[in-house]
């Protein structure tokens, strides 16, 4: 019997992302015969253990935190936007190569710009966070040609090495509502509410969250309160960045409607039994 080929995703911890249930969806609609599992790999062991996983048959992965930089190192041959960015957040096992890809970028790109239809061409946008996701998404933000992009974080330090990496500006949590922000983007962590007067969102028409829950996030909560005119989770961007790996490994492109309105489905069936 043919066993299928076989992929998946390694982070730590990894129990709540959705990725086996994306794949599931492209590989359905997709007809390719192919598998998806999770792995959590040791802190201190990820290579060994990616390395094992290829050794044993499988042809990709995807990365999540806190891994990314580990793949980007990993990898032997990068992509110009893995590159760009520094991270990793696919890989794909070819032969004797290790290509690394980034595409948490342009996920988010084409989550705002062709599903919600929001410009980024022209804006200003504020990105809250310094971590191996934000990195991966300024150089595609970039490629959009906003009118300018200000990263802030609670390491003022950090922010100000990838302003200068990149090309764009730091400023402190506390300079955020003296400017105007069509676009803020939160790379933090789920956790408390990023330390930004709600004024800020008065002006803002999409506030968006990296991360995805079953209930608005702390960061969702805020926007609301300041009057950001549109809200948004990261399933959009999780979805994309997914269909543009899968791209990567098997030289299809998902269609990827009916993965979000599934995947949404899901975390609704979540919040609704908490």
């Amino acid at each position: 019997m043919t066993r299928c080929d076989r992929y998946g995703v390694v982070g730590h911890p990894i129990g709540q992302t959705r990725t086996p249930e994306i794949h599931a969806l492209f590989a359905e609609s997709t007809r390719q015969d192919m598998s998806y599992e999770r792995f959590e790999a040791p802190l201190d062991g990820f290579e060994e253990f990616a390395l094992g996983l290829r050794d044993s048959g499988y042809l990709g992965l995807n990365v999540m935190i806190p891994f990314k930089l580990d793949a980007a190192k990993l990898a032997s041959d990068l992509s110009p936007r893995a590159r760009l960015a520094g991270t990793v957040n696919t890989l794909k096992f070819d032969d004797d190569a290790i290509i690394g890809d980034n595409t948490d970028g342009i996920g988010f790109v084409r989550d705002v710009t062709v599903r919600m239809g929001t410009r980024i061409a022209g804006s200003a946008v504020l990105i809250l966070g310094a971590s191996g996701a934000v990195r991966g998404l300024i150089g595609p933000l970039l490629e959009e040609t906003p009118k300018w992009i200000a990263v802030a974080n609670r390491s003022a330090g950090r922010a100000q090495e990838l302003a200068e990496e990149f090309g764009v500006e730091a400023i402190e949590f506390d300079e955020v509502p003296a400017e105007q922000f069509d676009i803020i983007i939160n790379g933090m962590s789920i956790g408390p509410a990023p330390a930004v007067d709600p004024e800020a969102f008065g002006g803002c028409a999409l506030a968006y969250d990296l991360s995805c829950a079953p209930e608005p996030t702390p960061f969702m909560r805020l926007a609301r309160q300041g009057g950001a005119r549109a809200i948004a989770d990261g399933l959009g961007m999780q979805i994309e960045q997914a269909a543009e790996s899968f791209f990567l490994w098997r030289g299809v492109r998902p269609e990827t409607d009916r993965a979000f309105q599934a995947l949404r489905r899901i975390l609704e069936g979540a919040a609704a039994v908490r």
